[in-house]
C-alpha cells in the first residue's frame, strides 16, 4: 500500500540502509507515547482525545489512509464532500482509538523486529514492524505496522491486527455503507457524523 504522502526521492544510501532499524525505533517510541498518554488516569476524555489526535496526525499518514479507505468512491465525491470526509475520518479514528486505549491496564507490549517490504512508490521505502500486545499472558495479539519512510520522515500507513488490515477492513465497511446508500458518498459522511457525535 502506498499512500502517496512522499514526493521527494531518496538521496541518501545511509537512509535506505538504516530504515529497518529506524522503523523499529519509530514504532517502539510511538507505542510508548500512546500507552503513557492514553492510559494516564489524570486526563479526562477530551484531553486524552486531543493528545492522541496530535500523536496520530504526527505519526500516521492520515490523508493517504483516508483516501485509500474511500477507494474507488473517491471519484464520486465532490471537493466539498472529500474535504468533509477526510476531517470526519480523522475524528472517528482518533475517537475510536483513544477510547480503546482507556482499557489499557499495564499489559505488555513488545516489538519483535522488522523486515523490508516492497513499496509501490519509488519515493518510499517500507518496512513491516512486528509486535505483540499481551492483553493477558495467555492471549497475545500480533500487530504488524507498515511504516513508510523517506529520509527522516516516518509514517504508519497501515496496521494489521492478527493478520487483518485495519485499512482494508475499514475500506470494506465504508464501501458497504456507500453501496447501501445508492453509491452516494454523502451517505457515508452522514454515518461518520453520527459516529463522531455519539
Amino acid at each position: 500500500m502506498s499512500v502517496g504522502f512522499f514526493t521527494v526521492p531518496f538521496s541518501s544510501a545511509g537512509a535506505a540502509d538504516n530504515h529497518i532499524a529506524a522503523s523499529v525505533d519509530f514504532i517502539r517510541d510511538l507505542a510508548n507515547q500512546a500507552i503513557s498518554m492514553l492510559s494516564n488516569p489524570s486526563l479526562n476524555k477530551a484531553d486524552r482525545r486531543q493528545k492522541f489526535r496530535n500523536l496520530f496526525a504526527e505519526s500516521f499518514a492520515v490523508k493517504g489512509i483516508g483516501l485509500y479507505v474511500l477507494g474507488r468512491y473517491r471519484k464520486r465525491a465532490t471537493d466539498a464532500e472529500l474535504s468533509e470526509y477526510l476531517t470526519l475520518f480523522e475524528d472517528v479514528i482518533v475517537n475510536t482509538w483513544a477510547d480503546r486505549f482507556t482499557e489499557y491496564a499495564g499489559q505488555k507490549f513488545e516489538v519483535n523486529g522488522a523486515v523490508d517490504t516492497p513499496s509501490s512508490s519509488k519515493a518510499e521505502m517500507a518496512a513491516l514492524v512486528r509486535s505483540t500486545f499481551f492483553t493477558d499472558p495467555s492471549s497475545p495479539v500480533e500487530i504488524e505496522w507498515r511504516v513508510a519512510t523517506n529520509g527522516k520522515i516516518y509514517k504508519v500507513v497501515d496496521v494489521k491486527v492478527s493478520g487483518l488490515s485495519l485499512a482494508k477492513t475499514q475500506q470494506d465497511e465504508f464501501g458497504a455503507v456507500i453501496r447501501a446508500g445508492g453509491n452516494k458518498v454523502g451517505v457515508l459522511i452522514d454515518k461518520l457524523r453520527e459516529m463522531r457525535d455519539s
